[in-house]
């Protein structure tokens, strides 16, 4: 057993319930879910676990797309206190996996056919040897554009076919006062553009070989430095207030008209819908442009770790069954602006927006152009993604070249082996 593990053991009992616990128990969430739309939805999973007699503890840690609290919560656990459940992102849950300190809900996936609804792409971040270890909540594509409807009418503009297209809206929309792309100068918001840039110009296939097989000839390729140079020429449509900008911020950006686009995953959508804006009337949404189209995917899911207490682990399952009960998944996505995780959910009624994304989806997987998120640890683990991140993000905010990028780039990835 691992120390972790042992920790985690000895521990269980002290769980402390919160006082509002209903009847059946109660469970501490840890997550990253603080803004507007993302709190909406989180409620969506709050009264289901009421519903059934359950409580729900908050604990809410936001800011750097979920590395705080991916922070906090190794802190909680060196320390013996974990939390009930934890959001998991990319390889998150399945390294926690392999130090054997969460739970197997293999049992609840085979009654209630859970395997049979995820795609594969999906499954090998949830799964393992037969084990469920993590319940997905949702799916949310990456690789959008978020434009203010007006701004595009006002100035002529129409849904760009290539990256050169959209870049070269940049001149007319700040003659017209009009920030071109809205953006913060977090690593993460920048490396969500170089990420949609990597498949949108060289292809899936290239996308795989750079920065899932991490094969050092693609990294220090042509296509790698004309990524480079592109992300430079998208650099000239942001503003120079950019720094310290939520993402979050960045959206209303858009949605009050003082920039044109954000390139963002469509929780940026949550947000747009929780002003009560319309997608066709008030922004509009289209992919990353790009002549073989790829989607981007991120899932949120929910891990138990393991615990003696009966009523932490009663109200685990209880949270698993939630954040896989259909009904559970529609509303919630709905309010979020991502599609459900199960394949086997309907989206008629959703957003126009999400009704495309789902579209997307299945010729994605039937095309092999579902790609993991680099961003958001989908892609490789977290030693490498970190590295992209780094280089990324200097890139954007500096004078460093194409060359210097791919070079840096290429030495970082090796390191990290």
């Amino acid at each position: 057993m691992t120390k972790i593990k042992s920790l985690l053991m000895a521990s269980a009992l002290a769980l402390p319930l919160p006082a509002q616990a209903q009847d059946n128990g109660s469970i501490e969430v840890l997550h990253h879910w603080v803004s507007e739309s993302e709190v909406a939805a989180l409620n969506v999973i709050r009264e289901k676990l009421a519903d059934e007699g359950f409580g729900w503890e908050d604990s809410a840690v936001g800011g750097m797309s979920g590395a705080n609290a991916t922070q906090a919560l190794r802190t909680r656990l060196a320390s013996g206190n974990p939390p009930g459940a934890m959001q998991f992102l990319g390889y998150e849950g399945l390294n926690w996996n392999a130090e054997g300190v969460v739970r197997d809900f293999s049992d609840l996936a085979n009654e209630n056919g859970w395997f049979d609804a995820l795609p594969a792409e999906v499954a090998q971040f949830v799964t393992h040897d037969g084990q469920f270890f993590a319940t997905p909540i949702n799916m949310h594509r990456q690789n959008w554009v978020w434009a203010n409807k007006k701004v595009f009418d006002d100035n002529g503009l129409t849904v760009p076919g290539t990256w050169a297209e959209l870049i070269a809206m940049g001149p007319k929309l700040k003659d017209a006062g009009i920030v071109p792309l809205a953006t913060g100068d977090e690593a993460w918001q920048i490396q969500l553009i170089f990420d949609a840039l990597v498949s949108d110009l060289n292809g899936p296939d290239f996308y795989r070989r750079a920065v899932v097989d991490l094969d050092p000839e693609a990294l220090k390729s042509d296509e790698m430095i004309a990524v480079f140079d592109t992300l430079r020429a998208v650099r000239g449509l942001v503003d120079d207030g950019f720094v310290g900008r939520d993402w979050a911020v960045a959206t209303d950006m858009v949605a009050t008209g003082a920039a044109a686009m954000q390139v963002h995953g469509d929780w940026a959508k949550g947000e747009f819908l929780a002003a009560g804006l319309k997608e066709g009337e008030d922004f509009l949404c289209f992919a990353t442009p790009s002549a073989t189209p790829s989607f981007q995917f991120i899932i949120d899911s929910f891990g138990a770790f393991e615990t003696s207490d009966a009523a932490t682990s009663a109200a685990q399952e209880i949270l698993a069954k939630a954040t896989m009960d259909p009904e559970v998944q529609r509303a919630f996505n709905q309010i979020k602006g991502s599609i459900p995780a199960r394949t086997d959910v309907s989206v008629e009624g959703f957003d126009s927006c999400a009704v495309k994304g789902a579209k997307d989806r299945a010729a994605a997987i039937e095309n092999g152009a579902m790609l993991g998120a680099l961003t958001h640890g989908f892609a490789s683990q977290p030693q490498f993604a970190a590295v992209f991140g780094d280089v990324v993000g200097q890139f954007f905010v500096t004078d460093m070249s194409s060359q210097n990028a791919v070079d840096m780039l290429a030495n970082g990835v090796a390191n990290a082996m």
